[in-house]
């Protein structure tokens, strides 16, 4: 469905007229429906983008919002170089297997997350030059008009008509309907996360090892200057 669609089936719903709306008015629903994309883009991990970073002489440290305004959260790098996939690791396992690992130059081969907005590679180039692809989670776009569509399934555009159903019956002061309402898009969202194709980025990858020396999967004999 386009917006526009979208903001018929909301306000029908809400037993107002799609023509002229008494309660809301089709600038506010659409208003809503970005808002739920943007809870959607949130919960189910669908909206998947890539963008390519130059990597900087002795910089180890990058910012997410110089790599694109619409990211997320990375789920996953490749050093272009190498053509390899960079490992994700947690700074715990940087410090236990190299004390002064910011310290280490070379071809990339782990990445991890240090904030919401940052991360690090290990070990890092000393002369740059290098590129890195990031695959990140993104968030939706700004819908241009009541013909375009969100970037979500067909699938999933029910999920959005509930979340403004609810969002209206919230404004009338109908809570409870309201709960009920949104319950049935947790139910939904629910049902669109297993098409995302994007493993919960709390997975294995990011939990810490046991039983091995330096904690990385495959075991590489980096110096044991600790």
């Amino acid at each position: 469905m386009n917006r526009g669609a979208l903001i018929d089936r909301i306000l029908t719903t809400l037993n107002d007229s799609p023509v002229a709306p008494v309660f809301w008015t089709r600038a506010e629903v659409a208003d809503v429906i970005q808002e739920g994309m943007e809870v959607m883009a949130e919960e189910v991990m669908a909206l998947k983008r890539s963008a390519f970073l130059g990597l900087k002489p002795g910089s180890l440290y990058y910012r997410t919002r110089g790599i694109a305004k619409d990211f997320r959260v990375p789920y996953r790098l490749w050093f272009s170089n190498t053509n390899k996939k960079l490992i994700p690791v947690t700074v715990e396992q940087l410090d236990g297997f190299h004390m002064q690992w910011s310290t280490v130059t070379g071809d990339p081969e782990y990445w991890a997350p240090m904030g919401y907005d940052w991360f690090t590679i290990f070990p890092h180039p000393s002369a740059g030059g290098g590129v890195l692809r990031v695959d990140y989670l993104a968030w939706p776009r700004e819908l241009g008009g009541d013909d375009d569509k969100p970037e979500f399934p067909d699938s999933d555009h029910d999920a959005l008509v509930t979340y403004g159903v609810y969002d209206g019956l919230l404004k009338r002061w109908a809570a409870p309907e309201a709960m009920t309402i949104f319950a049935s898009f947790l139910e939904k969202i629910g049902e669109a996360k297993p098409r995302s194709g994007v493993n919960q980025l709390n997975g294995r990858t990011w939990q810490k090892e046991t039983g091995s020396a330096n904690g990385f999967r495959t075991g590489i004999g980096w110096r044991e200057n600790r």
